[in-house]
């Protein structure tokens, strides 16, 4: 079978670029053949289809401007891409294959590809990484209060623009209920064969507030490669916060109850935000360190010296890389009790869950794991025996397989 992958990222440095490249290794060690379609980045890793990859665009650089004629350019880019189109429909011609598998395409690559593979009856799957297809501002989020927010559903997109939800800003939000609009009026819904959700509740969450039809999207949780499973030990030396350094990963709660900790010591890893780089560089307490972004050998090395990773999201996460990987190096993890986390950290059991943003909580949580030792060893050996036996790489291959042949059962989870 050839599959030809679609994700905005072609380079290693978040969740779902980890889950893309992690999936076209398990599909190849199947014998299929596997393409990328991406956006051009210097960071991008080589690839033979690189010629066709859309052009780039910097949405973080425009808004910062903030003026009509962005505003026109990045409605423009967002909402079809007829270069997207056109590249995509060459490398389809190229590649030819039996079932594109989408990641992430809104922005920068723009659904105007479902056009192609439709016009060539090519089978497209959808995995859905966030809520973008019910919520303009994609979190399910007021960006500006970080207040959870479904104002939207049923497809009242108009309310992402009274409510400003996307960065505080009229215009930004504007465009996002623009670009929602045009994509339900162009039903890129009814383009997709199958979406999957890796979250039971962002698959509840998809089917509550839109039209989808609860049989068109399984629930598949994300799976681990083989050698992410790593061998017993005992408790870590540190808490760790690794993934993006942004506000709604919860960090300024996380920082402030380190503050009400002092014998506990934080490292955060991950690429920051702009709008915490200041705060990051001048605002830490004693017991917290900042390394940047860090990848391979490095990173895994700090997870495995970890005493407990912490996830203090206040975004309805989906299924985070960051709680998987954690438990496959038996390292429990202190997680905010919302959305997808939940599923993923029962209680005292894989590790502790704190209500979202609440700074006592979690000074309360990071004591806990310094002064329960044994509980540390236990919740971490049965964290990898969930990871093991939910997440391994065998029953993912054999569902998808189904999905990507039309042969499933939509799972509800």
């Amino acid at each position: 079978m050839r599959v030809v992958l679609v994700h905005t990222r072609h380079f290693r440095g978040d969740g779902v670029s980890t889950y893309t490249f992690n999936l076209a290794e398990l599909l190849r060690s199947h014998g299929h053949d596997v393409a990328f379609f991406a956006m051009q980045d210097e960071r991008n890793l080589p690839d033979p289809n690189a010629d066709l990859f859309v052009s780039p665009i910097d949405f973080a650089e425009l808004n910062r401007a903030r003026s009509i004629a962005t505003g026109v350019r990045v409605m423009k880019r967002s909402i079809y891409s007829w270069e997207a189109r056109a590249k995509f429909g060459r490398l389809l011609q190229r590649v030819r294959p039996d079932v594109v598998h989408i990641q992430s395409l809104h922005g920068h690559i723009t659904p105007s590809i479902l056009a192609e593979a439709r016009r060539r009856r090519i089978r497209v799957v959808w995995t859905l990484h966030d809520y973008k297809l019910v919520c303009p501002n994609t979190h399910l989020l007021i960006d500006a209060t970080q207040a959870t927010c479904e104002s939207c559903s049923g497809g009242a997109f108009y309310q992402a623009a009274l409510r400003r939800c996307k960065k505080g800003s009229v215009l930004a939000s504007l465009v996002a209920m623009a670009e929602a609009y045009a994509h339900r009026w162009l039903r890129i819904q009814s383009q997709v064969d199958h979406f999957i959700a890796p979250s039971a509740f962002l698959r509840h969450k998809v089917v509550e507030m839109s039209s989808l039809e609860a049989e068109r999207i399984s629930h598949l949780p994300y799976f681990l490669p083989e050698d992410a499973f790593r061998p017993s030990r005992g408790p870590g030396e540190y808490l760790l916060f690794l993934g993006r350094v942004t506000a709604i990963k919860g960090v300024r709660a996380l920082v402030a109850a380190m503050r009400a900790v002092p014998a506990a010591r934080l490292k955060i890893v991950g690429r920051v935000e702009e709008s915490l780089r200041e705060w990051l560089g001048g605002e830490l307490p004693p017991n917290v360190e900042y390394l940047g972004p860090r990848f391979g050998q490095e990173l895994i090395g700090l997870i495995d010296g970890a005493r407990t990773v912490v996830v203090p999201s206040v975004w309805y996460e989906n299924q985070p890389f960051s709680i998987l990987e954690s438990f496959a190096a038996r390292c429990p993890v202190i997680a905010s009790d919302l959305g997808g986390m939940t599923e993923l950290v029962p209680q005292r059991e894989r590790g502790l869950l704190v209500p979202p943003g609440d700074v006592g909580a979690l000074a309360q949580a990071i004591r806990t794991v310094l002064n329960e030792p044994e509980s540390l060893v236990r919740w971490g050996e049965q964290a990898f025996q969930y990871a093991r036996r939910e997440h391994a790489g065998t029953e993912h291959y054999e569902r998808l397989l189904r999905i990507y042949e039309g042969n499933h059962v939509s799972v509800h989870g």
